[in-house]
């Protein structure tokens, strides 16, 4: 029985020409991952992204919500890649693979480059608080997830009892540090800013490009893991993404001047981040680490042991241990 099947580019032109009504020229994937992503082309030159989602231990689609967050935010003038609705209307197309039904959604293409410069990165806080704020007033179809202690280290937990080579000594650390961490987030979770979270604002999910009258913009992508949860939350992934990816303990000067150019960007934007919030940013770093550990222990079906071996669990218990002594207010 396949765990996970890579559909051929010519299906999905197909499947895009078939239910979306757009002759497709060209078709290659982007990448294979929690979803898989491929870049098309019109032969009228537009391009578009189709995501074909996998299916995760988590639980069903969470497509309705995503689509229709996106749909609100674009009618706010929020800069996000915008679903495109099949020829009939509908959100998303559902195909039947030899592992199960998964939904295709296609989307409008995310011009621009990822954010590098300082400017880019102030921009980028900017755009964030302008989805935050222009999700305040969001009526449309629930989340089919709420991103709390539960989804972001509890299910984690979940996935870790049931890997085939971890010990018992190291599971006990794990279930120590998420016990720890529940503990932390209900004494702080009182004086923490909810909004809607894009959850996964690492600084790749969004492009930086110019406009026809040469106005700088961003535009965010990839909202399949968005959901109503803690402001400290989505704002940690930024500097989470940048220790995983360099392999630090503590910030260094680097992350520093990016960090401080990102909060000054998202205050400039109308985002208020309370001292609350300053202070849980150590703490939502660690459950963002728990929630992304997870994501990958949770998938040994399709990317195996390999791609979270038990020794590299092991070292990331002292990677907690630092993380939570880190101070990022600015």
């Amino acid at each position: 029985m396949p765990t996970h099947t890579t559909a051929a580019t010519s299906s999905i032109a197909h499947w895009v020409t078939r239910h979306h009504d757009i002759p497709v020229q060209q078709c290659h994937l982007i990448r294979r991952g929690l979803n898989d992503n491929y870049a098309l082309r019109s032969v009228d030159g537009i391009r578009y992204v189709a995501r074909l989602y996998s299916i995760r231990p988590r639980g069903g689609f969470n497509i309705h919500f995503e689509v229709s967050l996106l749909t609100h935010l674009e009618s706010k003038g929020a800069g996000v890649a915008a679903p495109v609705p099949a020829a009939d209307g509908r959100a998303h197309i559902q195909l039947q693979f030899p592992e199960g039904p998964r939904a295709l959604v296609l989307f409008r293409h995310a011009e621009g480059v990822v954010p590098d410069t300082l400017e880019e990165i102030d921009l980028t806080g900017r755009a964030l608080a302008h989805i935050h704020e222009s999700a305040l007033d969001y009526a449309g179809p629930p989340s089919r997830y709420t991103l709390d202690g539960h989804h972001l280290a509890g299910r984690t937990m979940g996935y870790l009892a049931a890997y085939p080579e971890i010990g018992t000594k190291l599971l006990e650390t794990y279930r120590n540090l998420v016990h720890r961490l529940f503990e932390e987030l209900a004494a702080a979770e009182g004086g923490l800013t909810r909004v809607v979270c894009h959850g996964d604002t690492h600084g790749f999910n969004n492009h930086v490009y110019t406009d026809a009258a040469g106005k700088r913009k961003t535009v965010f992508f990839d909202f399949d893991d968005a959901g109503p949860g803690f402001l400290a939350y989505d704002l940690s992934v930024l500097p989470w993404s940048y220790l995983f990816r360099k392999g630090l303990k503590e910030p260094d000067d680097v992350l520093r001047e990016r960090w401080m150019h990102y909060l000054r960007g998202y205050r400039a934007g109308g985002g208020e981040v309370s001292e609350g919030d300053l202070a849980a940013l150590p703490l939502f770093l660690q459950l963002r680490h728990l929630w992304n550990l997870g994501e990958a222990a949770g998938r040994l079906h399709h990317w195996g042991t390999n791609s979270v071996p038990v020794d590299w669990l092991q070292k990331q218990v002292e990677v907690f241990e630092a993380w939570k002594g880190l101070d990022l207010r600015v």
